[in-house]
């Protein structure tokens, strides 16, 4: 049986391999925030204006790698989210997770003694941002919103619903996984495109990112709150054109082709000062045409 210190090493030396790939000069850390007594790991480059890092669930900080090559002026803060690389794992079982996230993320900023941000979010982590955002706007100077952002804007996620499942759903998202079953895992989530385009290096980092204690009952717990919250009369977590209208950061929504949809065009129109674009790719497009998304992410907070 492998040992804690011997997956977290695997773990770490997967995604320096990644850096290296890209040409990423990263440095990590360790915060732990006190209202809840949660460790969390921070993966920093740059040393310009602060710009948190959210990524979506069942990925990882190692995906951010190319984006970060694109915006070298900036401090780029990113978050091993919850169960995931090297944080925690927390059990979310009626937890509410906008309140959790709020307390969690406005706790790591006074922590890291940073009074606001420019937030870039990816699927889970967009939703996030997007509560962040409603919650916080004294703290969040801006939002991209990459991808889907999970039900924030009315998505159906029906085929999650058996990961939500109390101890199996855990079991099945920390069972062991061949090579080939976890590739086509991986891209069902960021688009077999995507993958296609990814090193090796981001597969294998993605993987034992995934494989740490914690995960599968942080991220089946996760989903099973975020289901209630859906199911609930009025409905949590996704939220209503009247809030979208109380909006105050500047938001800009960026999907690939194979994300976009007219409602997620339509929900961001109920947002003051929001933006719309496609680009080419799916759900992770920056893997797909680095170039066009990092385009778009450049030009918005420059």
């Amino acid at each position: 049986m492998r040992s804690g210190a011997g997956n977290r090493e695997r773990f770490y030396g997967a995604e320096q391999a990644v850096f290296d790939h890209y040409g990423v000069q990263a440095r990590h850390r360790f915060v732990s925030v006190p209202a809840f007594g949660v460790r969390l790991r921070l993966v920093e480059t740059g040393d310009g204006a602060p710009t948190l890092l959210l990524h979506g669930f069942s990925l990882g900080v190692a995906h951010w790698a190319p984006l970060m090559t694109r915006l070298p002026a900036r401090r780029l803060i990113a978050i091993d989210m919850p169960g995931h690389g090297a944080s925690d794992g927390i059990d979310f079982d009626g937890i509410n997770l906008r309140a959790w996230f709020d307390v969690t993320l406005t706790g790591l900023l006074d922590e890291i003694g940073v009074e606001s941000v420019d937030v870039i979010g990816h699927s889970q982590g967009a939703m996030l941002g997007v509560f962040l955002a409603l919650d916080r706007p004294d703290r969040v100077r801006s939002l991209t919103a990459i991808g889907t952002p999970a039900v924030a804007f009315g998505a159906a996620v029906a085929q999650f619903r058996i990961l939500a499942r109390p101890v199996v759903g855990a079991m099945m998202l920390g069972m062991p996984k061949p090579d080939s079953a976890y590739r086509k895992i991986l891209g069902d989530t960021i688009g077999r495109a995507a993958l296609n385009a990814a090193p090796d290096e981001l597969v294998r980092a993605t993987y034992l990112g995934v494989r740490r204690r914690g995960f599968g009952v942080t991220v089946s717990s996760y989903l099973r709150e975020m289901y209630r919250g859906i199911d609930a009369t009025p409905p949590r977590y996704v939220l209503s054109d009247t809030e979208l209208a109380s909006m105050k950061s500047p938001v800009s929504v960026i999907m690939g082709e194979g994300d976009a949809d007219d409602t997620s065009a339509k929900r961001t129109a109920a947002i003051p000062d929001g933006r719309f674009e496609v680009v080419p790719g799916g759900h992770e497009p920056w893997l797909n045409d680095l170039d066009a998304c990092a385009t778009r992410v450049q030009d918005f907070l420059g």
